[in-house]
């Protein structure tokens, strides 16, 4: 097995109003003096006003990691993923903390298409797809004006048509990966074991149990349960005081 050792440094490199702000400040100070306890209860209090960051989820991560939260590490660092999913430290402690999961799944083949189709959806957030795309906007006009009013008009249709084309793409993929996350929202099991369900309602049948940091994506809601899949492909109902979903 991978050998992990724990980065137990926090970041702090958040955005402007976090770096700002005291409680962010004595948060990190706290984690600093080992009190996780105090660390935890004020970061989550920044987490609370929205003034969220991969930083902050980090930081909160390390900060329940150190407390023995397995399940809450796993969420947080799941959250700092997705706000910045080519970090190496949040990728190496999210693989620590799932290295020390009870429950162990092979995951389902993915059709080689739907995998590359995801992976270049993943390349950026939704809203770095945006800026992208506003960025070859700009690209296609400058080609525009060129083409108008100057003598470089080959160079400017060109820069117009490349520019308008990969703005559109651009637009798609954020679309896109919005559209995904908002469809595909994922979850981490927060219970220390949980009953997964053939329907909802308590009087289901019990299929199989799941323990606390195992992941699965969301598929159904109905009254009060949820139904998931996990990546080697089973299905089932749990109750949502069970789980907590990554936004």
């Amino acid at each position: 097995m991978r050998k992990f050792l724990f980065i137990g440094v926090i970041l702090i490199q958040a955005l402007p109003i976090l770096a700002s702000n005291a409680l962010f400040e004595q948060a990190n100070k706290a984690y600093q003096e080992e009190d996780f306890l105090k660390a935890v209860e004020l970061y989550d209090s920044i987490a609370a006003q929205g003034e969220v960051s991969a930083a902050l989820y980090y930081n909160l991560g390390n900060a329940h990691y150190e407390n023995g939260a397995l399940a809450k590490a796993i969420l947080n660092y799941e959250r700092a993923l997705r706000l910045d999913p080519k970090d190496e430290e949040i990728q190496h402690n999210l693989a620590l903390a799932k290295s020390k999961r009870i429950d162990r799944f092979e995951e389902m083949p993915q059709n080689l298409f739907k995998a590359f189709r995801l992976s270049v959806l993943q390349l950026f957030q939704p809203d770095n797809w945006a800026r992208l795309a506003l960025g070859f906007l700009a690209l296609a006009l400058a080609g525009l004006a060129l083409y108008l009013f100057s003598s470089y008009g080959r160079i400017g249709f060109v820069s117009l048509l490349g520019g308008s084309l990969l703005s559109l793409f651009s637009l798609i993929m954020a679309y896109s990966h919005q559209h995904y996350r908002e469809e595909h929202p994922g979850l981490i099991i927060m219970s220390d074991s949980a009953y997964v369900k053939s329907g909802p309602g308590s009087e289901a049948e019990d299929l199989f149990i799941l323990h606390a940091g195992t992941k699965g994506e969301q598929l159904d809601h109905f009254e009060g349960w949820t139904k998931l899949r996990l990546i080697d492909g089973k299905i089932g109902w749990l109750p949502d005081e069970d789980i907590e979903q990554i936004p």
